[in-house]
């Protein structure tokens, strides 16, 4: 028995499906019009270009679009791309569709003609552009993926100094290969080198889980240990602090043992994140470690001293802890120049 050809009446039904507001039945028309193919590129076009659309049905189809692989769809993603890169207000709408429009422009990338050129250029300049939103520059560097080592080389080398460091974090993990998720490290074993898990670091805390970030931050800790070269080591702890700000900014608080522990025992600066997290997520007992910096700072370094300054006014406010309370009446004994920072507290 020969199968029957899908018929514009199966593509017709199964858009509306994917338009309808139930979840799976838009998931599983999607994965039968991308079965369906290129005859299906038309409708879902129609889909993805209609303004009266819900978001979800939209970017489900290009989704769907990116899957089928069809050139076709290049004008229309170039186009929602554009709108995101020029939108003044950054509408996570427009977000939406240009990154779902971005996994397109990479599948047509992969082509040998002329919509292939252009979509790996399109995709080539929004990696660079240091003005574009970060999130559409990761999903752009996400498309090119395997493309060739001699197209990428040049893209790489010229964000190895970006200013926005999600980038360079993806960049350093392509050129090392380390594209095994934060979890995945965790579990077989963490990378040789520990700029390498910075760059990790950057780039998975925002998705990975809570459980996850703590034990590798243990992980880390148990890294540091073993280094002897203090450079080395000093690196690691960078990527500590790095998942420790990533906890503190879901308002994570545990690996506050660790990040207390650190501020007792630190004998000079500390990596931001460390102070990120302690002014976010930070208690009564990280006050009276970095009264202790504070009071050990050398004056000139200002820079440090004010971080220090903001962490401990941001505990004091957050815990709404009194001139009077017994933590800093003593901290004042022991350190009678720390009246500054006691003297953010309330009366």
């Amino acid at each position: 028995m020969s199968i029957r050809p899908s018929s514009a009446a199966d593509v017709t039904r199964l858009v509306e499906e994917l338009t309808a507001g139930d979840v799976q039945r838009r998931e599983l028309a999607g994965a039968r019009l991308a079965v369906i193919g290129a005859r299906a590129t038309s409708a879902l076009l129609v889909v993805a270009g209609d303004p009266s659309r819900n978001t979800a049905a939209r970017v489900t189809a290009l989704e769907t679009l990116e899957a089928i692989g069809d050139g076709r769809a290049a004008p229309l993603a170039h186009s929602l791309v554009a709108a995101a890169q020029n939108d003044p207000q950054n509408d996570p709408q427009n977000e939406a569709f240009a990154i779902a429009a971005i996994g397109v422009l990479g599948q047509v990338a992969r082509g040998k003609d002329v919509r292939a050129t252009r979509a790996f250029d399109r995709l080539a300049a929004l990696v660079v552009a240091s003005g574009a939103p970060t999130a559409l520059r990761l999903a752009a560097l996400s498309a090119l993926d395997g493309q060739p080592e001699r197209l990428l080389k040049p893209l790489y080398e010229a964000l190895a100094r970006d200013p926005a460091s999600r980038v360079v974090a993806r960049v350093t993990r392509r050129q090392a290969g380390a594209v095994e998720p934060l979890e995945t490290l965790v579990e077989r074993g963490l990378p040789q080198d520990p700029d390498v898990m910075v760059a990790v670091a950057r780039d998975d805390g925002e998705r990975t889980s809570l459980t996850t970030l703590k034990r590798a931050v243990e992980a880390i800790r148990a890294r540091e240990r073993r280094v002897a070269r203090e450079d080395e080591r000093a690196r690691w702890t960078v990527a500590r602090g790095v998942l420790h700000q990533h906890l503190a900014a879901r308002g994570s608080r545990l690996a506050l043992y660790d990040l207390r522990e650190t501020l007792e025992q630190a004998t000079g600066p500390l990596p931001v994140g460390f102070l990120s997290a302690a002014a976010v997520i930070g208690d009564l007992s990280c006050l009276t470690p970095l009264a202790r910096i504070w009071v050990e700072a050398p004056p000139d370094d200002r820079w440090w001293r004010e971080h220090l300054a903001e962490a401990f006014g941001a505990i004091v406010a957050r815990e709404q802890v009194r001139r009077r309370h017994p933590t800093l009446r003593k901290i004042l004994e022991r350190w009678p120049a720390s009246g500054v920072l006691v003297a953010m507290a309330r009366r």
